[in-house]
C-alpha cells in the first residue's frame, strides 16, 4: 500500500524522504536474467549466432558478444533448452561496426544500463514481453540513420536531429520513430512554435538526450494552442525514454486574440501515454489580463497515462495553473516525480489541479501559490484519487488555502504524507496535510505529516477547517523515524 514502506529502517538520517524517494522509483534487480557484462561468460551456450541461458542466471561477456557480431548476425535469448530467464540486461557498454543485426529477445525486460553503439550500417532488434528500460548510464545510438530498428516486429525511422523528426512525423503522424543519438539544440536557435504537432503513433527515445531546447511559441492542434517539444500526443501515442534537458520554454498568454491553453517541456497534451521522460529547465508564461495557460514541467495537461517519469523544471506561471510535473491532470500518474520550484495562483509541486489519479509519486520543490497550494497537488477535485505518496517541499501561501500534501481537497487520499515547512498569511486556512478539506467522510487514511519540520505543531490542525480530521495523524520526526506508521505496507 505504501511508498514509504523503508521509513522503518532508516533512524538518524533526517534526509530519509530522499533515500525513500530513491528506492521508491527503482524497479527490483534482475534476478532470472541474462546478464551482458565485462565478467566471463557462465551459463550460457551459444551456436549458430544464438546466445540461449543454460540456467536462470546467466552471463555473457561483452567482447563475445562483439566477436559474433563481427562475423554475422546473432541474438540472445531469455529462452534455452528447458530454462527461462525473464530479462537481458546490459551492464558493459557494446559496440560494432560490422553489417550485423543484433536481436535482443527478452521473454520479459530489456534493460539498457550502459550504452549500445551502433557504429557501421547495421541493425537492432527489440523483442521484449513488458518493458524497454534504460539506465541513466544507458542508451542506443546509431551513426547510420538508414540502419534497421525494430521493437517487438515494428520497423521504427530513425531521425538525428528536431527538424527532421519533425518532418517525419508530419508526414506520417501514425508512424513508429526513434531518436539515432544524443541532440543539442542550441544550434536551431528559438522555435517560435512547437516544432512536432501531433504525435499518435510511437516515439522512442533510446535513452537519448535533446539539449538545449528553446521554444516562445505555441502551435494550434485540435487539442488547443499548446507548446512544447510536442504540442499534443494523441490517444494512440507513446513517448518514451526520452531526456529533454536544460529547456527554456516561455509561453505567452496569448497570441493576438487567442489565449494559449498550456505549455510545457515534453508536450502540451498529452492524451496518450508517457513512459521514462525526463524533463529539466524552465516553463515560464507572462502577465495576462485572465487567467494564463496550464503549466507544466513534463507535460501542461494530462488525459492519458504518466509513469515512471520525472521533472526537474522551474514552473513559473503569473496568472497560471501550475505543477512540477503536471499543470491539469485528468490521466493517471504513477511512480513519477517532480523537484522544481513552482510558482503561481494554484500551484502543486507535481500536479496544479487533479480530478484523476495519482499514485506512487512524489515531489520536493518549493511551492508559492496565490490562491491555493500543495507541496504535492494544488487543488484535488472530486473524483480524484491520491495513494502511496508524498512531499517534502516547502508551501507558501498568499490567501485562501495551503497545505503540506493538498492545498483543496475533495478527493480520497490514503498512505501519503508531508514533511515541508508551511507558511500561510493572515486569513489562510493551513493544515499540515490539506488547508481545506471538502471531502466526504472517510475519505482520508492513513495520511500523516511531520510536526516538526512542518511548523505545524499543532497535533489536530491536519486540516486547515477541520479539527482533528478523521484521517490525518501528525507525527514527530522521531515517530515517522521509529517505526513503520499504520496504513503502509512493509513489502513494498
Amino acid at each position: 500500500m505504501g511508498c514509504v514502506g523503508l521509513l522503518s529502517s532508516v533512524r538518524r538520517d533526517r534526509r530519509f524522504v530522499a533515500l525513500i524517494a530513491a528506492a521508491a522509483l527503482i524497479a527490483p534487480a534482475a534476478q532470472a536474467a541474462v546478464i551482458i557484462t565485462s565478467g566471463a561468460t557462465q551459463n550460457m551456450s551459444c551456436s549458430n549466432g544464438v546466445c540461449a541461458p543454460t540456467a536462470a542466471k546467466a552471463v555473457l561477456n561483452a567482447g563475445d558478444l562483439e566477436t559474433l557480431l563481427a562475423s554475422g548476425n546473432a541474438t540472445v535469448t531469455t529462452t534455452g533448452q528447458g530454462v527461462q530467464a525473464h530479462d537481458i540486461d546490459i551492464r558493459s557498454p557494446v559496440t560494432w561496426s560490422s553489417s550485423s543485426v543484433l536481436t535482443l529477445d527478452a521473454r520479459r525486460s530489456l534493460i539498457v544500463d550502459q550504452p549500445v553503439s551502433i557504429t557501421g550500417l547495421s541493425g537492432l532488434a527489440v523483442q521484449t514481453g513488458r518493458m524497454f528500460s534504460f539506465g541513466n548510464k544507458g542508451n542506443v545510438t546509431f551513426a547510420n540513420l538508414a540502419s534497421s530498428f525494430s521493437i517487438d516486429g515494428a520497423a521504427y525511422t530513425l531521425a538525428g536531429d528536431i527538424k527532421t523528426l519533425a518532418s517525419d512525423i508530419a508526414s506520417d503522424p501514425g508512424g513508429d520513430f526513434a531518436l539515432a543519438n544524443s541532440y543539442d539544440a542550441s544550434g536551431d536557435g528559438t522555435y517560435h512554435a512547437s516544432p512536432i504537432g501531433i504525435l499518435s503513433g510511437t516515439f522512442e527515445g533510446l535513452g537519448n538526450t535533446i539539449s538545449n531546447l528553446s521554444i516562445d511559441g505555441p502551435a494550434q492542434v485540435k487539442g488547443g494552442v499548446l507548446e512544447g517539444l510536442f504540442a499534443e500526443i494523441d490517444t494512440t501515442g507513446t513517448a518514451r525514454n526520452i531526456d529533454v534537458s536544460n529547456a527554456n520554454i516561455s509561453v505567452p498568454a496569448n497570441i493576438g486574440v487567442t489565449k494559449v491553453d498550456g505549455g510545457a517541456v515534453l508536450v502540451g497534451l498529452n492524451l496518450g501515454t508517457l513512459q521514462s521522460c525526463v524533463a529539466t529547465g524552465s516553463v515560464v508564461n507572462g502577465k495576462s489580463n485572465k487567467y494564463g495557460p496550464e503549466l507544466g514541467g513534463l507535460a501542461s495537461s494530462n488525459g492519458g497515462t504518466i509513469s515512471y517519469s520525472r521533472a526537474a523544471v522551474k514552473v513559473n506561471g503569473i496568472q497560471s495553473l501550475v505543477g512540477g510535473l503536471v499543470g491539469y491532470n485528468g490521466g493517471s500518474i504513477s511512480q513519477s516525480s517532480a523537484t522544481g520550484d513552482v510558482s503561481g495562483p494554484f500551484a502543486g509541486g507535481l500536479v496544479g489541479d487533479n480530478p484523476a489519479i495519482v499514485t506512487g509519486s512524489y515531489a520536493t520543490g518549493r511551492v508559492r501559490a496565490r490562491d491555493e497550494g500543495g507541496g504535492l497537488i494544488g487543488s484535488n477535485l472530486a473524483g480524484s484519487t491520491v495513494t502511496n505518496s508524498y512531499a517534502t517541499g516547502s508551501v507558501t501561501d498568499g490567501a485562501d488555502y495551503v497545505g503540506g500534501l493538498i492545498g483543496y481537497n475533495e478527493g480520497t487520499i490514503s498512505s501519503s504524507y508531508s514533511t515541508g515547512h508551511i507558511n500561510g498569511t493572515t486569513g489562510s486556512l493551513v493544515g499540515g496535510v490539506i488547508g481545506y478539506d471538502g471531502s466526504l467522510s472517510g475519505s482520508l487514511d492513513a495520511t500523516y505529516w511531520d510536526l516538526d519540520t512542518s511548523g505545524i505543531t499543532d497535533p489536530s490542525q491536519g486540516a486547515g477547517n477541520i479539527a482533528n480530521d478523521p484521517g490525518i495523524t501528525g507525527l514527530t520526526t522521531a515517530q515517522f523515524q521509529s517505526g513503520l506508521p499504520a496504513g503502509f505496507e512493509p513489502t513494498v
